[in-house]
C-alpha cells in the first residue's frame, strides 16, 4: 500500500516573523513545525513591507511574503479598512494561482481574500476547504470599527467548511456576538523548548513574570502594578519582572518603578529562563481567548495566575497550579499573588504544572489539526 500523500495546507495571516511576534506567530510557527515533522508541507501566504513577492523556505515552512503597496496602503487609511488589509489583492492572486490543498485563514480580512480565491476555483469545478480560526475572542464592536473584519468573521465564518476558537471562553463569545458555532482547538506549547530548569532553581527574591505586550491595554498591566504594590506592602521582597516595552521612554518609567525591572523576552531562551527562575506568571488580562504565556509557564513548572471569566481561567484548572483572581481589582489579584507564590515553594509543583499542559504539545496539536483537514478534504471529494 502506498503512504498517504503530503498535505499542503496554506496558512493565511497579515504579518509574520520577524516583522510581528505575537501569539499567533508564534501558533503558525509551531503548527508548521508539527505538519512538518509528520512529512507534510505547510506554506504560509502573508504580508511584508518589502516592494516585491518574496519566497523564502524557513525550517520547513514555505513562507511566501506579498507586499503592502502604497497606494493600497492608502486607499487603506482613507476608507477604514482593516489596516491588516493592504496586501490582499496580492493575496487574492496567490491563492487563485495556487491554493494548496487547503485554506486555512487566521485572521478576519484574509479570511475573505481565502473566500474570493475558493469562490474562484468553484467556478473552475474544484472545491477547496477553508477553516477560519478566531485567534482573538473578538466581538461586534470590535468587528465594525474597521472594514472587512465583520465580512471575515461573520459572512465568510458562515459559509467555511470549519470555525475554531482557542478556548470555550472564546467559543462561547464567538456564539454569543457574531452569532457564529466553533470547534474549539487550543493553541499549541512547545514542551520541548519550555521545560524546568535542569537545576530546579527559582530567583532567591519572590518574583512575578509579566511576560505579555506591556504595550496592550487588554493585558493590564497598571492592574499588576498595583497589586504587586499591594503586595509589597506586606513583603518588599517581591518584585516583578516585566517584559521591556518598545518604546525607550516607556521602559525607563517601567523600570523606575519600586521592584520592577524589564527584561527583553523576544528570544526563547530568555523567555524560558525567565519562566524557569520566577515564582509566579501574571497575566491578568481581559478579553484573553486562551494565554499562551501561562501555557508556557505551567510547561516550565511555574504556577500562574490570571483573572476569572477569561480563557487562560482555562488552563490553570486547579488550586495546585495557580490561583484565579476573583475580581479584577488590585486586592483580589494580590491575593491570588500571594497564593500563588506560596504553592511556588511546595514540593512537587513543578511536575503538576508540566502536567497541567501535557496534552497541548506540539505533535498532539498538529495531529488535530490534520484529522480536521483530512476530514474537510474528504467532504469535498463527495
Amino acid at each position: 500500500m502506498s503512504a498517504p500523500r503530503p498535505l499542503r495546507p496554506t496558512l493565511l495571516a497579515p504579518a509574520y516573523w520577524p516583522e510581528v511576534r505575537r501569539g499567533t506567530e508564534r501558533v503558525i510557527r509551531l503548527l508548521a513545525d508539527g505538519l512538518r515533522d509528520a512529512g507534510h508541507r505547510p506554506r504560509l501566504v502573508t504580508g511584508h513591507p518589502g516592494a516585491r513577492r518574496a519566497v523564502a523556505e524557513e525550517d520547513g515552512l514555505e513562507v511566501v511574503r506579498l507586499p503592502r503597496p502604497p497606494a493600497v496602503r492608502a486607499a487603506v487609511s482613507r476608507g477604514r479598512i482593516d489596516e491588516h488589509a493592504a496586501h490582499l489583492p496580492g493575496v487574492v492572486a496567490e491563492l487563485v494561482r495556487d491554493p494548496g490543498d487547503v485554506l486555512h485563514a487566521l485572521y478576519p480580512t484574509d479570511a475573505v481574500a481565502a473566500a474570493l480565491a475558493r469562490r474562484a476555483h468553484r467556478l473552475r469545478g474544484r472545491r477547496v476547504p477553508l477553516v477560519v480560526s478566531n485567534m482573538g475572542p473578538p466581538d461586534r464592536r470590535w468587528a465594525r470599527e474597521r472594514r472587512g473584519r465583520t465580512t471575515g468573521l461573520v459572512t465568510v465564518a458562515r459559509r467555511a467548511d470549519a470555525v475554531t476558537t482557542l478556548s470555550a471562553f472564546a467559543r462561547d463569545r464567538v456564539r454569543a456576538e457574531l452569532a457564529v458555532d466553533s470547534l474549539v482547538v487550543a493553541p499549541p506549547v512547545d514542551l520541548d523548548a519550555f521545560a524546568p530548569p535542569a537545576d530546579d532553581v527559582r530567583h532567591a527574591a519572590p518574583t512575578i513574570l509579566f511576560a505579555s505586550a506591556p504595550e496592550s491595554d487588554a493585558k493590564r498591566l497598571p492592574l499588576l502594578l498595583e497589586a504587586v504594590a499591594l503586595l509589597r506592602d506586606r513583603d518588599p521582597a517581591v518584585r516583578l519582572v516585566a517584559q521591556a516595552p518598545r518604546d525607550p521612554a516607556a521602559r525607563r518609567a517601567l523600570d523606575a518603578q519600586p521592584g520592577v525591572a524589564t527584561v527583553d523576552l523576544d528570544d526563547h531562551a530568555a523567555l524560558r529562563e525567565a519562566y524557569g527562575r520566577a515564582w509566579v506568571t501574571a497575566l491578568p488580562s481581559r478579553d484573553e481567548a486562551f494565554g499562551l504565556v501561562v501555557a508556557e509557564s505551567l510547561a516550565c513548572g511555574t504556577p500562574a495566575v490570571a483573572c476569572a471569566g477569561e480563557g487562560p481561567a482555562e488552563i490553570v484548572v486547579d488550586d495546585g497550579v495557580g490561583r484565579i483572581a476573583a475580581a479584577a481589582t488590585p486586592q483580589a489579584l494580590a491575593d491570588a499573588l500571594c497564593g500563588a507564590l506560596r504553592l511556588a515553594g511546595e514540593a512537587g509543583v513543578r511536575a503538576c504544572c508540566r502536567a497541567a499542559v501535557r496534552d497541548l504539545g506540539v505533535d498532539a496539536h498538529a495531529a488535530r489539526w490534520l484529522a480536521l483537514y483530512e476530514r474537510l478534504l474528504a467532504d469535498a471529494a463527495r
